[in-house]
């Protein structure tokens, strides 16, 4: 069913994002963050705008190197196209979006938290922001939910994950509840709020980016 932003953040009180340790300092000076795509087309370096990245990549936009996330879990063969989309539009349509996921003090969702749990050994960084002061910082730039892990297609019943132009919808289009939401995205990049709380996991210890 449809549901409102102020439905939406009385149940996910906030919102969590990884990165690479290295982009830290980058994130701290602009209080921005980049889609995958903004930072390649910064970059000059759009290898990758349609086709997977099977390792982690870095880009150098003015002469400072950006890590940007692999795409090893997404697997063309667990997902079941729809609305004409090709392979390399599903990978176009993720690297358009900043993403987040959602949660509450004690931590992100279950989604979040294996999501994290991949990436421990590479010692990243967890953001932690308010939803309501992410969705005020933002008021030009629509957020969009969808109620599976993206990036990370899975079959059930020998059923591909669908991926097509309605997996990520305003929350007026959803068919689902704000707790079933599993990721929440914006387009292009995403202006932080002015209290941002950042840690070695999704769990803590915050402190004050």
């Amino acid at each position: 069913m449809p549901f409102t932003i102020p439905q939406f953040i009385k149940v996910r009180p906030y919102l969590f994002h990884l990165t690479h340790r290295n982009n830290v300092e980058n994130i701290r000076d602009s209080r921005i963050l980049h889609s995958a795509e903004s930072l390649m087309q910064q970059s000059g370096d759009c290898r990758f705008l349609r086709r997977k990245r099977a390792e982690s990549i870095t880009v150098q936009i003015r002469g400072v190197d950006v890590d940007i996330r692999d795409q090893r879990p997404l697997y063309a063969g667990n997902i079941a196209l729809q609305s004409n989309w090709s392979f390399e539009d599903v990978v176009r349509s993720l690297n358009k979006r900043v993403f987040f996921w959602p949660g509450t003090d004690s931590g992100p969702i279950s989604y979040g938290e294996r999501h994290f749990e991949r990436y421990a050994d590479e010692q990243p960084r967890i953001i932690r922001v308010s939803t309501r002061d992410v969705f005020e910082a933002n008021p030009d730039n629509e957020g969009t939910f969808c109620r599976f892990n993206s990036g990370s297609p899975r079959c059930s019943a020998g059923d591909g994950s669908p991926r097509g132009s309605n997996t990520f919808v305003t929350c007026a289009r959803a068919d689902y509840t704000p707790s079933k939401v599993v990721e929440v995205t914006f387009a292009k990049e995403v202006a932080l709020p002015t209290k941002i709380d950042i840690a070695r996991s999704g769990f803590g210890v915050w402190r004050s980016l």
